[in-house]
């Protein structure tokens, strides 16, 4: 089979390939489907208000690293299935760790989402923020103390 590498025709098979790789994600995970609507409605509505060029650009910044996180954290779970497909307490551990970096970006878009648009309609809404911050900490330590919501017996039931 011949290269096409530095061809045009590579590079628009390049983006094919992205696009299916992004298509197939939005096809098979819940949440992507949730972020990819929210960053849609998210950049709607930031055009509509006429967003400046720097609040834009961290909107779209957060957006991104949601996306991105989110396509990662799918891969590393049908890694992590593909190579032991059979129940494991470390695959679980580690796809949960995967998870929890959606998480983290999540937070942040909605931090700065809060932040941006407060900014944008002349309200200092740092204190939302703050509370969402908060929240967030405080249900990772309550979580973190009580072992993740169950007892150490059922641990091992959670077929993920």
């Amino acid at each position: 089979m011949p290269s096409h590498k530095g061809t045009n025709h590579g590079l628009l098979k390049s983006f094919k390939y992205a696009f299916e790789g992004l298509s197939y994600v939005l096809k098979r995970e819940r949440n992507m489907k949730i972020h990819f609507l929210s960053a849609t409605g998210v950049i709607i509505f930031s055009m509509a208000i006429g967003l400046d060029a720097e609040s834009a650009l961290w909107v779209f910044l957060a957006i991104a690293l949601v996306l991105i996180t989110e396509i990662f954290n799918t891969f590393f779970e049908e890694l992590l299935d593909f190579v032991n497909p059979q129940y494991s307490k470390a695959v679980k551990h580690m796809k949960d760790m995967a998870a929890s970096g959606v998480l983290v970006a999540a937070v942040f878009a909605i931090v700065v989402t809060i932040q941006v648009f407060g900014k944008r309609f002349n309200h200092n809404l740092s204190w939302i923020s703050e509370v969402v911050l908060l929240g967030y900490m405080l249900m990772v330590a309550i979580l973190t103390i009580t072992g993740g919501g169950k007892s150490e017996k059922n641990k091992g039931s959670d077929r993920r």
